[in-house]
């Protein structure tokens, strides 16, 4: 079951986890459980790629340190982008709605789906076992590095934090 947790440099070493919903609320990241060995077959990832147009599959594996930098540095993407682990361990660092990084820990049949916006980066913990899979729209996949708060996804994205889109959708979700 994924974990996630504030980090904060000025609460040292120790660990405030937070829930789903509260992920959810202060990021507009949301998480499921998919079965990692017939992924292809689930039907709720099936319908997920299906509402939001992301076909494009992209495996991540066996990633050259250039990869690994390219994923460490903060960004964003235009449209939301799913991300679910195969094999080993992956970690998202998030920036919520406070400008606060969230990490999240991802195990195998772990999927979250990042909003187009979101500033976020990625590592893993043993470049050697790690497998996942990236879901895109078919139309290309652009990164953003910060500072990039002009584009209009961008701003679209934290009006939706802000203005409490998130909390109406995890209310409607209980």
């Amino acid at each position: 079951m994924v974990r996630a947790w504030l980090l904060s440099e000025e609460k040292g070493l120790t660990s405030k986890y937070i829930t789903l919903e509260e992920l959810y609320k202060t990021s507009g990241v949301e998480y499921y459980q998919i079965d990692p060995n017939n992924y292809e077959q689930d039907p709720l990832l099936k319908n997920l790629i299906e509402e939001r147009d992301n076909h494009q599959t992209n495996v991540v594996e066996k990633l050259e340190d250039d990869e690994l930098l390219e994923n460490i540095t903060e960004h964003f993407h235009e449209h939301d982008e799913f991300r679910l682990v195969l094999e080993g361990c992956g970690f998202f660092d998030i920036r919520d709605k406070y400008d606060e990084w969230l990490r999240i820990e991802l195990i195998p049949g772990d999927l979250i789906v990042i909003p187009g916006g979101c500033y976020h980066r990625f590592v893993v913990e043993d470049k050697n076992t790690y497998k996942g899979v990236r879901f895109l729209k078919d139309y290309g996949y652009r990164a953003f590095k910060r500072p990039n708060d002009e584009l209009d996804c961008r701003k679209d994205y934290m009006r939706r934090l802000y203005n409490g889109a998130y909390d109406d959708q995890a209310k409607s979700q209980q």
